[in-house]
C-alpha cells in the first residue's frame, strides 16, 4: 500500500513537471515567433530606407521623375538602365511588402495601385521589361490587373490624379 502511495505521488509530480515544461516550451516558441517577425521586418524597412537614400541623389531622383511620368523621356540607354535598376528594386520591395503587409502595417496593394495610377512610365517599364518574369505569378497577375483597370479608365499615358493631395500648392 505504501508503494502505491509513493507511485501515485511520483506520477502527480511527473505530470506537474510535464505541464511546467510544456508551458515553458510554449512561451519560448511564442518568443521565437516574435523574434522571427522582427528579423523579417527589419530588412524590409532597411530596403525601404536604402531605396529612399538612393533617390536622394539629385540625378537619380530626376531620372526617376522623368521615367515615372514618361519612360520615353529618358535620354539614352544609360538613363534607362539606371531607371530600370531603381524600378526593379522598387517592384521587388512592393512584392515583399505585399507578402508581409500585415507585419509591416502597410496597405501594400493600395500603395502599388496608387503608384501605377499616377505614373504611366512605371506601367510602360513594367510591361516592357523583364521584371514581370522575375516576380511571383500571383504578384504579376495582381499587377497586370491593376494596370489593365487603370488603362481602361485613363488610357496608356493617363494618370488618375485624384490620388494626389489637392490641398498642396
Amino acid at each position: 500500500m505504501e508503494t502505491e502511495i509513493i507511485v501515485s505521488y511520483a506520477q502527480i509530480i511527473s505530470a506537474v513537471a510535464t505541464f511546467i515544461v510544456a508551458f515553458v516550451l510554449l512561451y519560448e516558441l511564442k518568443q521565437q515567433h516574435k523574434d522571427a517577425e522582427r528579423d523579417l521586418i527589419l530588412p524590409i524597412n532597411q530596403q525601404r530606407l536604402d531605396l529612399i537614400s538612393l533617390l536622394s541623389d539629385e540625378k537619380m531622383s530626376e531620372i526617376q521623375y522623368r521615367g515615372n511620368h514618361d519612360f520615353e523621356d529618358l535620354k539614352d540607354q544609360k538613363e534607362r538602365t539606371r531607371y530600370y535598376r531603381q524600378f526593379s528594386a522598387e517592384m521587388y520591395l512592393h512584392n515583399i511588402s505585399n507578402q508581409y503587409s500585415d507585419l509591416i502595417n502597410i496597405d501594400a496593394k493600395r500603395f502599388l495601385k496608387n503608384q501605377l495610377s499616377l505614373f504611366p512610365g512605371m506601367r510602360k517599364m513594367y510591361r516592357e521589361s523583364m521584371i514581370r518574369h522575375q516576380l511571383p505569378n500571383d504578384f504579376v497577375n495582381m499587377t497586370d490587373k491593376y494596370i489593365k483597370d487603370i488603362e481602361l479608365e485613363v488610357g496608356e499615358k493617363g494618370q488618375i490624379k485624384n490620388l494626389t493631395r489637392s490641398d498642396l500648392k
